[in-house]
């Protein structure tokens, strides 16, 4: 894979792009945007630790973000707890950014697990986000959209030197729709591939690789890539329904693959499409 400089320029890492359980090689959900010293996890799902290690130490998160509470989102906080406390690093303590009653949520998983309700708080700095509100991490700033799925899920728009936007878990919504415009880079949940069929009870509640690409479309947006992918399934399937509806080529997301948010310049074409190729 072609190298890239994340020195000045505003870059996604994917971490994780299995939905539910980690496929063969992969982690569920996670993704580090970098701009500049800021070092920004956007979720932290089964198996994604092992793949952050490879990009970034704990000392390195400005900030973690959580958008919601199914476990592929949020689950190595708790491997991750340990190693900072417990490692050969010294402790850190990065922020961790949570949704709206996450504090007691968290605090009811630690009670669970360790008979310890301070389990996260003693580990991280506990803040609870205000969808409503922007939120200020290192050289970026984040805003939230509640999405349409069965737990309370947000969006959020990235902002630094350019605009990226990770859906999270959503079903088709006017409103996320509405949060991707214009972004230079969207990070599109695409679950099942187009048409989802009786793949499992929950098809109905995240997007197919077509609704995807119809999101993207309409958005407008200037790249598209797709993660949250059903463990099993041919990916190259979501490639080619996706890019029917968008219009364009796509990115799939797969973990250790860094791309810059912005579009690449046409001096840049040829590594650019090695990437949409990948």
């Amino acid at each position: 894979m072609t190298s890239v400089d994340t020195t000045h320029e505003m870059t996604l890492t994917v971490l994780g792009s299995s939905a539910s359980a980690p496929e063969a090689g992969d982690a569920c959900s996670g993704y580090l945007v970098r701009q500049g010293e800021t070092r920004l996890l956007l979720d932290c799902g089964s198996g994604v630790l092992g793949e952050l290690r490879k990009h970034a130490s704990y000392a390195d998160l400005t900030a973690i973000i959580i958008t919601h509470f199914h476990p592929d989102h949020y689950l190595d906080l708790i491997p991750m707890r340990y190693g900072m406390r417990y490692g050969l690093e010294d402790p850190v303590s990065p922020r961790l950014l949570v949704p709206p009653g996450g504090i007691d949520y968290l605090a009811g998983v630690g009670n669970a697990i360790r008979k310890s309700p301070g389990f996260f708080a003693n580990a991280y700095q506990l803040e609870e986000y205000d969808p409503d509100a922007e939120v200020r991490i290192g050289d970026l700033t984040v805003t939230f959209q509640r999405t349409t799925h069965d737990e309370p899920t947000w969006a959020c728009a990235v902002q630094g030197a350019h605009r990226f936007v990770y859906t999270s878990d959503t079903q088709e919504s006017r409103d996320v729709e509405r949060f991707a415009a214009d972004a230079d880079l969207l990070l599109c949940e695409a679950t099942y591939p187009a048409p989802a069929g009786n793949l499992t009870e929950g098809s109905a509640n995240h997007l197919t690789s077509h609704q995807a690409g119809v999101l993207a479309h309409t958005a407008g947006v200037r790249q598209l890539m797709l993660t949250h992918f059903w463990p099993g399934l041919d990916r190259s399937i979501f490639r080619e329904e996706a890019a029917r509806a968008y219009g364009a080529p796509v990115l799939l997301a797969r973990p250790g693959l860094t791309v810059p948010v912005a579009v690449p310049d046409a001096s840049a074409d040829a590594s650019h499409e090695t990437l949409l190729e990948a």
